[in-house]
């Protein structure tokens, strides 16, 4: 009995970590309506930046190429202290410069837009971890106290009591703060009505940065006090954030006693998971403590989401606008013989990058159908793909069954685990499914991805090439890819007429409904849970074709192609490219994609493959700021510009084959001012 109370005490660790992440979330939340999907990450860098002045007196910069590094100190660093300080004060300023760069301007953003912002942000700073430190594991010397306590006859380290009664005082502290000073009565009157507090003389962006700034010195302090405890790296830290959202959702983003209480007692009970998994060997050996923060946070939407809290703000939401196609499959047809050119004339490099932009723009076509059209923001797409490129390696070798029809059965599995993913989806919206997604991607990832039994574990799964008819339509013994290639294109185009249709259809016009206001969509008669359900179930599939067709092309698959982070950069590309477009996702996967073409191209010319996460951070972060159309608005606009120009110098106007290229010109735009969402007619 004495090692389950132990094991239970050594929790108090982690927990303390995910209670002083939440209650940065709930602080962020309050003055700000934002939920911080980047915490974490700044956690993880401060955390390097003390780790780099303690060791070599080196002060960090959160970016590449230029010089990242400056010396401040002696090489065998500075002091404990002086560290402590420095990384703290690192953390004020570089949450202030986010807050005042990003989050500012979008105040009055919808949902989605601040959702991009905060993953681009998670991206960038990991991936210049990455760069900059690399992946191995860092550890730091004790900070606290770790001299055994002796309770009840169980040495217990010290640290974790001090990590948790620091928490609890930083706890009780807040709590003083935010009830009886006037500071925290103005930010209460903030979060509860901006105007009002306005009018009553309080400024609501000075408000929120000040609570920015504490709550970023709560997430360094966090990220600096657990070194010892644990050990450094960028993916690690970075994914604390799912279960401090986990905590900060059972406290409804407002009560820190509530926050600090759900936080120790997580840490604790993965803690006795890792026991009982010794005991029980029934238990999963893998991912079974990354997966308990998934069933607090669908525990917490079920019971809470009709409590959840919700903010006053000021002024009209803009959600990015949705294409119309004119012309589906004339379009489709011009599509395809330009992808069928690029094929037969690409070298063997360049063809398997237009095979990877093909395959992934299929899976951002996935996140145009569940986020464009419905709003629903999800972060599992790549997830789901993964389900269905594992499950095909499944049917194939385990029932014998092939191309396509194996393909449409791995598909179908994703729509499963999509409808159950879009349950939450019936009581809950924006930035909150957005965490039900996240964590559903986690808990994926850690329990059934990493599975031997499922995936394969380190070796991973063979998949066999598709064959039709007795035609080998896979990747050929000699490397060949043409023909797999064009099996590729014809698939990506019938998804895309698909998509399209789907947008032009009465479905199509429902989910746009529901986008645009779900209780007005309810008064007309639809089915407002039925159709998110449905949306979920078409989009899933989409995601799952896109992974059977990943699976085909690499042959192998495994748990490094379906992580967390690639489902972030998934929505990422697509929100850059146009999350509302087809032609959005197709721009995603030629320009932006892993591997894609546009990039394959700039990695030879100027090895770009090392900075991709970076830009792709990057350009989330100012797309949701400056862009939230993305840049298919203005590739689009710009195209069809140029083809005027060319119609009017030939003297033969708009040529047909652009109009339709471009998404049915002028009448298409006249078209939009009849609808009732008033979304421009561009595809």
């Amino acid at each position: 009995m004495d090692s389950y109370i132990l094991f239970l005490l050594l929790g108090l660790g982690a927990g303390a970590v995910y209670a002083l992440l939440g209650l940065g979330l709930v602080l962020k939340y309050r003055s700000s309506g934002v939920v911080d999907f980047g915490h974490a990450a700044v956690a993880m860098f401060c955390a390097y930046v003390y780790i780099e002045l303690r060791s070599n007196g080196k002060l960090e910069f959160p970016w590449v190429l230029i010089p990242h590094e400056v010396s401040v100190a002696s090489a065998s660093g500075t002091s404990q202290f002086v560290a402590i300080v420095a990384s703290l004060a690192y953390g004020a300023l570089l949450g202030l410069v986010f807050y005042a760069l990003l989050y500012r301007p979008l105040r009055q953003a919808p949902a989605l837009a601040r959702v991009a912002a905060s993953v681009g942000v998670m991206l960038y700073l990991q991936a210049i971890a990455v760069i900059n430190f690399g992946t191995f594991a860092l550890s730091s010397p004790p900070i606290l106290p770790s001299t055994p306590v002796n309770i009840g006859g169980i040495g217990v380290p010290s640290d974790r009591l001090y990590l948790a009664g620091i928490t609890v005082v930083i706890a009780v502290v807040l709590a003083l703060i935010y009830k009886r000073t006037r500071f925290g009565l103005a930010t209460q009157a903030v979060a509860e009505n901006e105007r009002g507090a306005s009018l009553l003389g309080y400024s609501p962006n000075r408000i929120s940065a000040y609570n920015w700034v504490i709550a970023t010195l709560l997430a360094v302090a966090a990220g600096i006090l657990i070194l010892p405890i644990t050990t450094l790296n960028p993916g690690t830290y970075t994914l604390f954030i799912v279960p401090a959202l986990g905590v900060a959702l059972i406290a409804r983003f407002s009560s820190f006693t509530v926050t600090v209480i759900a936080g120790l007692l997580l840490g604790m009970f993965q803690s006795e998971l890792t026991k009982l998994q010794a005991v029980w060997s029934w238990l999963p050996q893998n991912g079974l403590q990354d997966g308990v923060p998934f069933v607090l946070i669908m525990i917490g939407m079920t019971v809470l989401a009709k409590r959840l809290p919700s903010r006053g703000v000021t002024g009209a939401l803009r959600n990015a606008s949705i294409g119309r196609p004119r012309r589906p499959w004339t379009t489709a047809g011009i599509t395809f013989a330009i992808g069928l050119v690029g094929l037969l004339v690409a070298s063997s490099l360049y063809r398997t990058a237009i095979i990877s932009s093909m395959i992934t723009a299929c899976i951002c076509m996935s996140v145009v159908i569940i986020t464009g059209y419905v709003g629903q923001i999800s972060l599992a797409q790549s997830a789901l793909s993964g389900v269905s490129a594992f499950m095909l390696s499944h049917i194939a070798h385990s029932l014998g069954i092939g191309f396509p029809l194996g393909l449409i059965l791995a598909a179908l599995c994703a729509v499963v685990v999509g409808v159950v993913i879009g349950i939450p989806a019936v009581r809950v919206r924006g930035v909150n499914l957005a965490v039900v997604t996240l964590a559903t991607a986690a808990a994926l990832d850690a329990l059934v991805f990493n599975a031997d039994w499922f995936s394969g574990g380190y070796v991973g799964r063979d998949v066999k090439n598709p064959h039709l008819l007795g035609l080998n339509l896979g990747i050929s013994t000699t490397g060949n890819t043409l023909v797999f290639g064009i099996t590729v294109l014809v698939i990506v185009v019938l998804v895309g007429v698909f998509v399209a249709r789907l947008r032009n259809s009465p479905t199509g016009r429902m989910f746009i409904a529901v986008r645009s206001n779900e209780q007005a969509a309810a008064s007309v008669g639809v089915n407002v849970a039925r159709t998110k359900l449905f949306a979920f179930a078409i989009s899933a599939f989409v995601a799952g074709i896109g992974g059977g067709l990943l699976g085909y092309q690499q042959g192998n698959i495994n748990a490094e192609s379906f992580t967390v982070f690639t489902s972030l950069t998934i929505l990422a590309i697509t929100y850059v490219g146009g999350v509302a477009r087809i032609f959005g996702a197709v721009a995603a996967g030629l320009l932006l994609a892993s591997n894609g073409l546009v990039p394959t191209l700039l990695d030879q010319l100027f090895d770009f493959g090392t900075y991709q996460a970076v830009i792709a951070g990057l350009l989330m972060m100012i797309t949701a700021v400056a862009n939230p159309d993305g840049i298919a608005t203005e590739m689009q606009r710009g195209f069809r510009e140029l083809t005027g120009k060319i119609g009017g110098a030939l003297g033969i106007g708009r040529p047909a084959v652009a109009t339709a290229a471009a998404g049915g010109g002028t009448a298409a735009e006249s078209d939009a001012a009849a609808d009732p969402s008033r979304e421009p007619a561009h595809t």
